[in-house]
């Protein structure tokens, strides 16, 4: 395999968050996670030698969700401007780096691109599954639906976020609800609402999409996602679903 220089890998990380018409996004993310595992990466270190036989690795807390993460780079300067002079920077594979650092969230260029990667994602890129994918929008606030119960089997989804979501603490609660548009495109979709703190949905909105992509589920009808928070009230969408997981 070529050499996977910095200035490809910026290449191909552009390439996969971009969704140009008539590009697949999937196959850009995967060509990307692909190249991460055999370039060169970079991470810090505490300046203190270790006990002989134990590598540590610097981490931080993230400000916007609390959560404690590794944080490593695609090249050297991104590096070093991070550690400041307060760690030292060290070099190896992804792939290596991916398996040294077993269990751990890690976080791709922080500073730049801030791309998470959690647990069972790195477990599934080092076996060579894909990952999940979505893309990011928002319902038009004008926008008129008809709201009802699923009109299409949901077991095998239902069956692989229950799975999920009892290992996931941090669900609350999930709801199913079909929505038909009331304009000219008469869209019909599923809308999952997962009931989640602020700070938890961008695990659980990646390790959805993960069980999705592994169990390689296939629906009647296209899927949205969104979140609330539980302190926020269920509004008409959930209470015209169906609520499959909590109480």
């Amino acid at each position: 395999m070529a050499k996977i220089t910095p200035k490809k890998l910026a290449q191909l990380l552009a390439a996969a968050r971009t969704t140009a018409q008539g590009t697949n996004p999937e196959h850009a993310q995967q060509q990307f996670f692909r190249a991460l595992l055999e370039a060169t990466v970079y991470a810090h270190v505490p300046v203190e030698s270790p006990p002989r036989g134990v590598m540590r690795f610097v981490q931080f807390v993230r400000p916007d969700n609390g959560q404690t993460t590794l944080p490593f780079f695609s090249d050297k300067r991104q590096a070093e401007a991070a550690a400041n002079n307060t760690a030292l920077v060290v070099a190896m594979s992804g792939r290596h780096l991916f398996e040294l650092t077993r269990g751990a969230s890690l976080m791709l260029n922080p500073n730049v691109d801030a791309i998470a990667l959690y647990p069972p994602e790195v477990t599934a890129l080092l076996e060579g599954r894909p990952l999940g994918s979505f893309t990011m929008g928002e319902m038009p606030a004008e926008a008129e639906f008809l709201i009802g119960p699923p009109s299409v089997s949901t077991v095998a989804l239902n069956m692989i976020l229950r799975n999920l979501f009892e290992k996931e603490a941090m669900v609350k609660k999930a709801f199913l609800t079909e929505l038909h548009r009331e304009d000219d495109s008469a869209a019909v979709i599923l809308l999952l609402t997962i009931v989640a703190a602020k700070a938890h949905q961008e695990r659980l909105l990646q390790l959805v999409t993960l069980a999705f992509k592994t169990e390689a589920l296939e629906l009647a009808l296209p899927l949205d996602m969104r979140f609330l928070t539980p302190d926020e009230p269920l509004d008409e969408i959930c209470n015209g679903g169906v609520q499959f997981f909590g109480t």
